[in-house]
């Protein structure tokens, strides 16, 4: 179970803030090469999955402040978090390494509430 393995703290973070593995991967990627600015070509190179998608994210981050946006055109990111976000950041990143099916198992089911699943279980449905 996912549980186990993940601290709390970094189990409320995913929740709040990934919805896909690709976001993820995209974060982790700025955060492990944070000494120089990444363009959205440059990381749709790496990740190969969707232009717009990587932008859309790219912007998320900024809005939340674990990336900075440059001036340029075209835009530049940086990876911006302090403190305790890049804390829990460096600690997904190496999770992530380890782990990767945890992370992603916590990313997918981070709605999910165990007592809630397991009665759902039990309900009866009715017949067509």
């Amino acid at each position: 179970m996912p549980g186990e393995i993940i601290p709390i703290e970094l189990r409320r973070f995913i929740s709040a803030h990934f919805r896909s593995v690709e976001q993820l991967e995209i974060l982790l990627l700025l955060h492990g090469k944070h000494d120089a600015p990444w363009s959205i070509q440059a990381v749709y190179d790496v990740i190969l999955s969707s232009k717009p998608s990587v932008e859309r994210w790219l912007e998320d981050f900024v809005r939340l402040g674990f990336l900075q946006k440059t001036s340029e055109t075209p835009p530049r990111y940086l990876f911006a978090a302090s403190g305790e976000t890049a804390s829990l950041i460096a600690s997904l990143d190496q999770l992530y390494k380890s782990k990767p099916v945890r992370i992603i198992e916590a990313i997918f089911q981070r709605d999910r509430d165990p007592a809630q699943s397991f009665a759902d279980a039990f309900k009866i449905k009715k017949q067509p």
